[in-house]
C-alpha cells in the first residue's frame, strides 16, 4: 500500500481526534489495522491526536516493519507496557482515548482499561466507519482488480456447470480459479458472527431455505455447524444457480451476484428475472451523490411491488423482507453507507457500494442480480462489468 494512502487516512483521523476533543485513537481490529497500518500484525495502533503515529506490535515486529506504513514501530510484550513505552517517545496525553467498541471484545477492553487507568475511553467506532466509506483512487484500483478475479469466477462456472454436479463441487472449482486469478481466500465481516467463504453458489429449492446471516440467501450448507452455503445436493436442469461471490484482491472487495440456469427455464425464473432487472435498474437510478442512502431501498420496493413480486423481494425466511437493498464495500463486506430503510446518510461520490436486489421463490430458488457501484457526481459506475443476463448453460 502506498505511504501516501496512509499518511493521508492518519491525518484525517486526527482532524475528527481534534474536533471531538480526544488525546488518541487505540485501533486494533484487523481491518482497520491494514487501513491505517498497509499490515495486519498482532499489535496496537496509537494515533495521537497531534503526534505521529505509534504502531506497538507483538508479532511479527519484522513484517510490520517490512509492510507498514508507519514510521515508528515498537515491539511489546504485555498491554501494561504501552504507556511506559510512549511516554518514552514523548507521548503523555492519556486523557480521552477512542476505541472501536463496536467490535472490541469485554474481555480486551478490560484489560486495556487497566492498562490505561487514568484515562477515558470512549467509542470511535463510527467516525472510523465514516472516515473509509469514501474510497480513494488506489482503493477504487483495488475493488476493480477484485472484479476482474469475479469475471474469472463466472467464467469457470460457465464452463464447468453440469446437470448431476452438486454445489459444493460447482463451488469448488469456482473458488479454485478464483485462487488461480489471485483471490485472498478471505471474506471480513465487521458484524459479530456474520461469517461466508466467498459468499453463496446455490441452486434451486435449497437457495431458498433460510440460515442465520442477515441475507436473503442462505442455503442448506455442508453441515449445520456451517448452517449456510453451497450444500452436497445435486443441481438440476431448468431450476437458478445463484452466483453470489465474492471477488477480493489487495484486502478489497467486489459483490457480485448473477443468476444461471441448466437448459431452458421456466416461465416463471424468466418472469422473476425479468422483475429483478427492472427492480436493479430503478435502484442503480437513485444512486446520486446527495440522495439518502435509504431513498435507493425506497426505489427498490416501489419497483418489487409494481412488478408484482413485492412479497418475495428480499425475502429472509421466517423474518419476512430484510429492510435493505445494498451495503457499502471495501475492506469489509458490510461497510457503510446501508442502502437500507430510513437510513439517511447522503450517498456521496467515492463512496462504494453494492446494490443487490433478490427474489426469494421458496419452491423454485432465489433469483438475483448485484453489482458494486462507484459513487459519481452525476450518478453511479458499475465495477462489476460481467453481462446482466439471465445465463442459459448447456445441460
Amino acid at each position: 500500500m502506498p505511504a501516501a494512502e496512509i499518511a493521508r487516512r492518519i491525518a484525517l483521523l486526527q482532524q475528527r481526534l481534534q474536533a471531538l476533543d480526544l488525546n488518541a485513537a487505540l485501533i486494533l481490529q484487523n481491518a482497520d489495522l491494514y487501513y491505517f497500518t498497509g499490515t495486519i500484525q498482532d499489535g496496537v495502533l496509537l494515533v495521537p491526536a497531534e503526534a505521529p503515529p505509534l504502531f506497538f506490535v507483538r508479532r511479527s515486529v519484522s513484517r510490520a516493519r517490512e509492510e507498514g506504513r508507519v514510521a515508528e514501530i515498537v515491539p511489546y510484550r504485555a498491554y501494561s507496557e504501552i504507556p511506559r513505552l510512549a511516554e518514552e517517545r514523548g507521548w503523555r496525553r492519556l486523557g480521552r482515548l477512542g476505541l472501536e467498541l463496536d467490535v472490541l471484545p469485554v474481555s480486551l477492553f478490560q484489560r486495556l482499561q487497566k492498562a490505561f487507568p487514568t484515562a477515558e475511553m470512549v467509542d470511535l467506532s463510527m467516525e472510523i466507519r465514516i472516515l473509509r466509506t469514501r474510497k480513494s483512487p488506489w482503493e477504487v484500483e483495488a475493488i476493480r482488480a477484485a472484479a476482474v478475479i469475479s469475471e474469472r469466477m463466472v467464467a469457470r462456472l460457465t464452463a464447468v456447470a453440469r446437470e448431476g454436479m452438486t454445489e459444493v463441487e460447482l463451488a469448488a472449482e469456482v473458488e479454485a480459479e478464483a485462487r488461480r486469478a489471485g483471490h485472498q481466500g478471505q471474506v471480513r465481516f465487521r458484524r459479530f458472527n456474520q461469517e461466508s467463504f466467498y459468499g453463496h453458489l446455490l441452486a434451486g429449492p435449497h437457495g431458498a431455505v433460510p440460515a442465520f446471516l442477515d441475507s436473503p440467501t442462505g442455503g442448506r450448507g455442508p453441515y449445520p455447524a456451517v448452517g449456510h452455503g453451497a450444500s452436497f445436493r445435486p443441481i438440476r436442469r431448468g431450476e437458478p444457480i445463484l452466483f453470489d461471490l465474492v471477488g477480493a484482491c489487495h484486502g478489497y472487495y467486489a459483490d457480485m451476484t448473477r443468476t444461471f440456469v441448466l437448459g431452458e427455464p421456466g416461465p416463471e425464473v424468466a418472469r422473476a428475472f425479468t422483475a429483478v432487472r427492472t427492480i436493479w435498474e430503478a435502484a442503480g437510478e437513485a444512486l446520486r451523490s446527495g440522495l439518502p442512502a435509504g431513498g435507493v431501498f425506497a426505489a427498490a420496493v416501489a419497483a418489487a411491488d409494481e412488478t408484482g413480486y413485492g412479497e418475495a423481494f428480499m425475502r429472509s425466511g421466517e423474518g419476512g423482507r430484510l429492510g435493505y437493498v445494498g451495503h457499502g464495500v471495501g475492506l469489509e463486506i458490510d461497510e457503510l453507507p446501508f442502502l437500507a430503510r430510513g437510513f439517511e446518510m447522503p450517498l456521496e461520490e467515492g463512496m462504494v457500494v453494492a446494490v443487490e436486489p433478490k427474489l426469494v421463490l421458496p419452491e423454485i430458488g432465489v433469483i438475483g442480480l448485484e453489482d458494486t457501484f462507484l459513487i459519481r457526481p452525476n450518478g453511479a459506475e458499475a465495477l462489476t462489468t460481467v453481462p446482466r443476463d439471465l445465463t442459459v448453460l448447456t445441460p
